[in-house]
């Protein structure tokens, strides 16, 4: 992918939302066969957070946005573009980035649901709110990525129930005067059906008193999920960085997907990043799909590697499969909540 040689623009803000209920490795091993100690060993995940039954996507999504947009220092009327991820929403229609506009007071046309990027959707998101800020009459746009995926995974299901967590993250993004802000973008995809979601179109197909073919939870192919992780992440944040001109020492912190702590270290590993520099949710927060890379970029503020002048990389993949990175230099602190 080429270098970005539109105006550049650069994250202002992150906001992070997370339900308040904790779920440990020994409240999951109540009702899975497993042990907490071979759930740590195998993820590196100690706890997550669970939606409760009185809590939404669409409120988490709401408080990571408010969040974002107060640290950024503008207010709802300043939000130009909104482009909003979740691949397990409570409703297919209506939009839930409508819905979300409605709530929070965003008056913008420019609203964008992404739906079916799962984990990459925060590099998708991000690029798409880019292209979009070129309006000229534009300044500001609001990311959101927001994820369920407790309601998502079976209960039963050891080999994927385990790895996930709920949270909402939420970025303020602006065009940026000079040339830094996003330097470059890596995007890729190769279609496999091994982490599938069934919907309700393929569901309400099959016949009443028949064997489904697929259920209404999540399936994943854990090999799979590891060789496509381990061999394209590491190669598109290489292109990302090779078009931005930057060599990896150069970068200050990276914020990567959060699938599991064994596969980060691994996607460090070879690509030669030193894992002091990769910022880490996954063993506290566990799984939690598209926001998973907006933790990490809040981790990454939180611990000073996200200051004015620093460039940071983002890197993601995703079921379908997609995948994606990118690469900026940081024109102003990144701004979060403590």
């Amino acid at each position: 992918m080429p270098r970005w040689r539109l105006t550049p623009t650069s994250p202002l803000s992150v906001g992070i939302a997370l339900p308040d209920r904790v779920v440990t490795n020994e409240e999951l091993c109540e009702t899975l066969n497993t042990s907490p100690g071979w759930i740590e060993r195998k993820t590196g995940i100690r706890e997550r957070r669970f939606l409760s039954d009185g809590e939404t996507i669409t409120d988490l999504a709401v408080a990571s946005a408010r969040k974002a947009v107060r640290q950024a220092g503008l207010s709802m009327r300043d939000i130009d573009v909104l482009v909003v991820t979740c691949s397990s929403p409570e409703w297919t229609m209506p939009s839930l980035g409508v819905m979300l506009a409605d709530r929070l007071g965003i008056e913008t046309p420019r609203i964008i649901d992404i739906t079916q990027h799962a984990c990459a959707s925060v590099v998708y998101a991000v690029y798409s709110a880019s292209c979009l800020l070129q309006e000229p009459d534009v300044q500001n746009a609001l990311v959101v990525c927001a994820e369920g995926p407790s309601r998502v995974t079976d209960p039963a299901d050891r080999l994927v129930r385990i790895f996930f967590g709920d949270a909402a993250g939420a970025m303020v993004l602006t065009k940026t005067p000079g040339s830094d802000g996003l330097l470059s973008y890596d995007l890729g995809n190769s279609p496999s059906p091994e982490v599938a979601l069934a919907a309700n179109a393929l569901l309400n197909r099959q016949k009443a008193g028949a064997d489904p073919v697929v259920g209404p939870y999540l399936t994943m192919d854990g090999p799979t999920v590891w060789q496509e992780a381990t061999t394209r992440v590491p190669k598109s944040l290489a292109a990302a960085l090779d078009a931005a001109g930057v060599e990896a020492g150069e970068v200050a912190g990276f914020a990567l997907h959060q699938a599991n702590l064994r596969l980060i270290e691994h996607i460090a590993d070879s690509a030669g990043v030193d894992m002091a520099k990769v910022a880490v949710t996954v063993d506290t927060l566990g799984n939690t799909g598209g926001a998973s890379p907006l933790t990490a970029l809040w981790r990454l503020a939180q611990n000073g590697r996200a200051a004015a002048g620093d460039v940071i990389a983002v890197g993601a993949i995703g079921a379908g499969f997609l995948w994606g990175s990118l690469c900026f230099r940081l024109p102003y602190d990144l701004r979060v909540e403590a």
